[in-house]
């Protein structure tokens, strides 16, 4: 009796997870996969194949060619191409069932099937390859963190959408079905461009995406305050330093102990970021305390990439105080709207805005006047 096993991890710890249509349902329990039992399909399926009318004709199908023997689980990933994986009954599969949409065209006897051929890419080993190369080539010209984390996503996001990062004209094709805004298409594109450079791919001409200046979101001081309220011990003084400093997110995970003056109140932002001054910030009572409470365990006062750490929490915090306190614009409110509303909140009161650039770090007074 052979064991039943997941289709995309092969794990064999399933358990039953109801019926559909009336057929078994299981679900994997380390990826969480649900999926059908091919032996109990195969019965169901018979029926219906020489009905092409069926609601249930291609879903059959599928079933009727997957159980056959012998039966390999094909490694299907989430948002990856089937049209790139080579095997017999997928290919069978698709000469039969394709084109089909989510609607879940119903096939007839007149209707004409055509396989769409899918671009050759690379494997999904050679990928992760190359994008360490990749990330390692942007270190190496100077590239932030931050920066080099977002260009290897954006092009990971490709990747995933079946693009051949290799033919310029079928990127270009991915990014502009995609019902993405116009910034963020700018941004997939930008990667790709760096990431053209690297590899030595013939570049063509890039359409420009011009993004829509819109004016920031800045939230009430009770907002910001039920935030900090309502954090953890260690995201706690981190949203306290925001509100109070006007620095990036970034340049708080930065600082280390010995930019932290208790005596004087002072913060010193000397890894500033985007170009930005380096800077002295006051910081209140309420602040200093806040901050003699974390443990010293290091060189930095929020400890290893607290960036991130301090994103994710941030998010799981936002949406749990929006639901409990039913007020949809706490969920617009970002790490940077601190920053928005410190500067504006500055200027309210001084009408001084040079003194806005200063504080804010800025090169330019064009950010500033935002």
């Amino acid at each position: 009796m052979s064991t039943l096993k997941c289709p995309r991890c092969g794990n064999t710890k399933v358990w039953k997870a109801g019926r559909y249509r009336g057929r078994q349902r299981y679900q994997c329990s380390r990826c969480f996969y649900r999926f059908l039992d091919s032996k109990v399909k195969l019965n169901v399926a018979s029926q219906n194949l020489g009905n092409p009318d069926s609601t249930e004709y291609v879903e059959d199908r599928l079933v009727l060619l997957a159980s056959q023997e012998p039966f390999e689980p094909l490694p299907f990933k989430r948002g990856e191409d089937v049209l790139s994986h080579s095997s017999p009954i997928a290919e069978e599969s698709l000469n039969t069932l394709l084109p089909y949409n989510r609607g879940r065209v119903k096939p007839t006897s007149n209707q004409h099937l055509k396989v769409v051929q899918a671009p050759s890419r690379m494997k999904l080993e050679d990928f992760k390859g190359k994008l360490v190369e990749f990330a390692f080539w942007l270190k190496k010209k100077g590239r932030a963190e931050m920066t080099i984390r977002t260009q290897c996503g954006n092009l990971r996001t490709l990747y995933n959408l079946g693009a051949d990062l290799y033919d310029c004209e079928n990127v270009k094709s991915v990014v502009a079905l995609k019902n993405w805004s116009n910034g963020m298409k700018k941004n997939v594109l930008t990667a790709y461009q760096s990431f053209a450079k690297f590899a030595n791919i013939p570049l063509t001409e890039v359409p420009e995406y011009k993004q829509k200046t819109k004016l920031p979101f800045i939230p009430n001081e009770s907002e910001l305050d039920q935030l900090v309220a309502c954090a953890g011990p260690k995201l706690q003084p981190f949203l306290q330093a925001l509100k109070e400093t006007g620095a990036r997110s970034g340049e708080v995970a930065a600082l280390k102990w010995e930019d932290v003056d208790f005596e004087r109140h002072i913060a010193t932002i000397n890894n500033a970021e985007k170009g930005s001054n380096p800077r002295q910030l006051e910081m209140s009572e309420k602040l200093v305390t806040m901050i003699k409470r974390i443990p010293q365990g290091g060189e930095l006062v929020f400890g290893v990439n607290a960036n991130e750490r301090m994103r994710r929490n941030f998010t799981q915090t936002r949406a749990r105080l929006a639901f409990r306190t039913q007020n949809q614009r706490i969920k617009k409110i970002h790490l940077h709207s601190f920053r928005h509303w410190y500067g504006t909140m500055l200027y309210h009161h001084t009408k001084d805005i040079m003194l806005v650039k200063q504080k804010l770090g800025h090169q330019s007074i064009t950010s500033t006047q935002v």
